[in-house]
C-alpha cells in the first residue's frame, strides 16, 4: 500500500545530461531507471539506477515502485523503445517520466559514473559495512580446521536447501537475535559477502554474547580453500530461538538505535496532509507472497525500492525482522520507520479489462511466431514453430510481414500498443494461456546465443567454477574504489550513530562532477 497524493502525470520530456545530474542531486522523489535489456544493464549501467527493462517492465516497475509519486528518470539505448518504456511508466506508475537525452551513450560520452553487476548497490554496502563496522573474519581453511559451537547459514531457506557448508544450520539475519545459546563461537556465512557480513554486525549491533565471525567469501571462499559442501540440507535453528530472546532483542534494537515508529496518529495525519509513503512487508518466514524476506531486501535492495527521498513504513508479523530491517535501511539512507501495528494487506483483485481471447488456427497462418515471453519459460515449453525475440528486439522485426505475438498476460496491453508504434500492423497478440495443449511443445531445446534477458555474470560460480567464484568475489572487492573513483562513498561509518538518512543515490551524485 502506497499513500499517495493525487496528481496527474507531466508530459515525458526530454531533459539533457546537465538537467539530469542536477536532478540527481535534489532531494526530490526520484526513480533513476535504466530501461535495457538486464544483460546489457549487468554488464553496465549509471551507478545506482535500478533496472526495469523493457522486456519485462510491467513486472519490475510494479515491485519496484507500486504506487509512488515522484519523478522517473529514464535512460535507454534507442529513442523509440525508450520512449514506449516511459509511456508504459506514465501509464502503469504515478512517476512523471523524463527521458535522458541520447541514453546510456550520452551518459558514457559525457564520462559519468558507471559500474556493472547485480545487486551492485547491497554489495557496495556490505564492503563498506566490513570496512566499517565491527566485522572479525575467519579465513575458511582456519573455519575448515577449527570449527565453532555454532555455524549458521544466513541465507533463506531455498538457498541454504540446495547447497551450504557441511554442519550449517539455517538461521536467517532477521532472525539471529531470536537464538537462546549459551556463549561461545559462532561462524556466519552466505554464498558469497554480503549476507554474511551484514549477519555478523547484526549480531554485534544486538550486543550478542558470543565471540563472532564471518567466513570470508562463504561458500565461494570454502570452495576456494579445498572445502567441499554439503546439498539437499534441512537442518534448522528454530530448535535454538526463544520467543523471550527475540522480543527482547527487537526491543533492544529499537532502544539502542532509536528506530523511528510511526503511530497509528502519526500515520493519520501523513494521510491527511497528503505525505507520500510506502509501506513494505517483511518476515523470514514469507508467509505471504506480498512479504519480503529481511535477508533478501538487504541483499538486493534495488529490486525492491526504486524512487529515493521518500519514507518507506515497515510493518509485519515478527517484530524482529521489522527492526533489523528498519535499522539496515536507515543505515543504507532510506528514510525507513516501523509500523506500530502489523496490519496485513489486502489484495485486490486484479482487473486488467482485458477481454479473453478464444483460439483461433488462422493464427498459425502468420509470416512468423514469435514468443516475447521471459527466455526460461520459452525454453521449457513454447507454441510449435515459434521463435524466441525479446520484446526490445521487436523494433528489428521488418514491418511488411504479419506476426502472432505471445505474450505473457501482463505484458499484452503494453505489447500491442508497441506493435502498433512500431507499424508491425498486422500483428496479433495473445497470451500463453489461451494455446491449446496439442500446439505446445517442451522438447529440450538451446539458444544459439545468451538470451538478453538473462545476466550472463559469473553464472557458474555455484556450480563448482573457482575462476567464476574467485572473480566474483575479486569484483565485490572493486565497488568501494569505484565509488571513490566516481565521487566518493555515498554512506556513513556503521558505527556513527544514526540520524536522519540521506539517499545514497543524491549524497553521490552531490559528488560527481561532469
Amino acid at each position: 500500500m502506497v499513500t499517495i497524493n493525487i496528481a496527474s502525470h507531466n508530459t515525458i520530456r526530454l531533459v539533457g545530461i546537465d538537467e539530469a545530474l542536477t536532478l540527481l542531486q535534489t532531494t526530490q522523489r526520484i526513480a533513476f531507471i535504466d530501461v535495457r535489456d538486464h544483460k546489457s544493464y549487468v554488464d553496465e549501467h549509471p551507478i545506482f539506477a535500478v533496472n526495469a527493462p523493457i522486456d519485462s517492465i510491467e513486472l519490475q516497475i510494479k515491485q519496484l515502485f507500486s504506487d509512488e509519486i515522484g519523478i522517473a528518470l529514464i535512460i535507454g539505448d534507442n529513442p523509440t523503445m525508450t520512449d514506449w518504456a516511459a509511456a508504459v511508466i506514465a501509464d502503469a506508475t504515478r512517476l512523471t517520466p523524463q527521458i535522458i537525452d541520447g541514453g546510456f551513450d550520452a551518459w558514457k560520452n559525457h564520462r559519468l559514473p558507471v559500474w556493472g553487476g547485480e545487486y551492485t548497490p547491497s554489495k557496495a554496502f556490505g564492503e563498506w559495512v566490513e570496512t566499517t563496522g565491527e566485522i572479525k573474519n575467519i579465513q575458511p581453511q582456519d573455519a575448515i580446521t577449527r570449527p565453532p559451537e555454532h555455524q549458521f547459514d544466513v541465507r533463506p531457506f531455498t538457498e541454504y536447501q540446495k547447497f551450504s557448508l557441511p554442519n550449517s544450520i539455517h538461521c536467517p539475519t532477521g532472525r539471529l537475535g531470536a537464538l537462546n545459546i549459551p556463549n561461545g563461537s559462532i561462524y556466519l556465512h552466505c554464498a558469497g559477502r554480503t549476507r554474511g557480513i551484514i549477519a555478523a554486525q547484526t549480531l554485534a549491533d544486538q550486543d550478542f554474547k558470543a565471540s563472532i565471525y564471518c567466513i570470508t567469501g562463504g561458500t565461494q571462499g570454502w570452495e576456494l580453500a579445498g572445502g567441499v559442501r554439503s546439498f539437499n540440507n534441512h537442518r534448522s535453528a528454530k530448535s535454538l530461538f526463544s520467543e523471550e530472546t527475540m522480543n527482547q532483542h527487537a526491543n533492544h534494537l529499537i532502544n539502542k538505535f532509536n528506530l523511528p515508529i510511526v503511530t497509528k496518529d502519526c500515520e493519520s495525519k501523513w494521510v491527511n496532509s497528503e505525505t507520500p509513503f510506502r509501506i513494505i512487508t517483511v518476515d523470514e518466514d514469507q508467509m505471504t507472497d506480498r512479504a519480503i524476506s529481511p535477508t533478501t531486501l538487504i541483499q538486493s535492495t534495488d529490486q525492491y525500492l526504486g524512487t529515493h527521498n521518500m519514507s518507506i513504513v515497515v510493518q509485519g508479523p515478527n517484530q524482529l525482522d521489522c527492526a533489523v530491517s528498519v535499522l539496515w535501511l536507515r543505515r543504507m539512507g532510506w528514510d525507513a520507520w516501523l509500523r506500530e501495528e502489523f496490519a496485513p494487506e489486502s489484495v485486490a483483485p486484479s482487473h486488467t479489462g482485458i477481454k479473453p481471447l478464444e483460439w483461433n488456427d488462422e493464427w498459425l497462418r502468420t509470416d512468423r511466431i514469435i514468443d516475447i515471453r521471459p527466455s526460461k519459460a520459452f525454453k521449457a515449453s513454447r507454441l510449435k514453430g515459434s521463435t524466441w525475440i525479446p520484446r526490445s528486439h521487436l523494433n528489428s522485426l521488418p514491418t511488411s510481414s504479419r506476426y502472432l505475438i505471445v505474450c505473457d498476460h501482463s505484458q499484452i496491453t503494453h505489447t500491442q500498443t508497441l506493435a502498433k508504434a512500431l507499424n508491425l500492423s498486422e500483428s496479433s497478440c495473445i497470451t500463453w494461456d489461451v494455446i491449446p495443449k496439442e500446439y505446445i511443445d517442451s522438447c529440450v531445446i538451446s539458444f544459439q546465443t545468451h538470451p538478453v534477458d538473462q545476466a550472463l555474470f559469473f553464472p557458474d560460480r555455484h556450480q563448482g567454477n573457482l575462476e567464476h567464484a574467485q572473480g566474483y568475489l575479486d569484483w565485490e572487492h572493486s565497488l568501494l574504489p569505484t565509488l571513490r573513483d566516481n565521487g566518493d562513498i555515498p554512506w556513513k561509518p556503521i558505527n556513527d550513530p544514526l540520524d536522519q538518512p540521506t539517499s545514497h543515490l543524491t549524497a553521490f551524485y552531490r559528488q560527481v562532477h561532469s
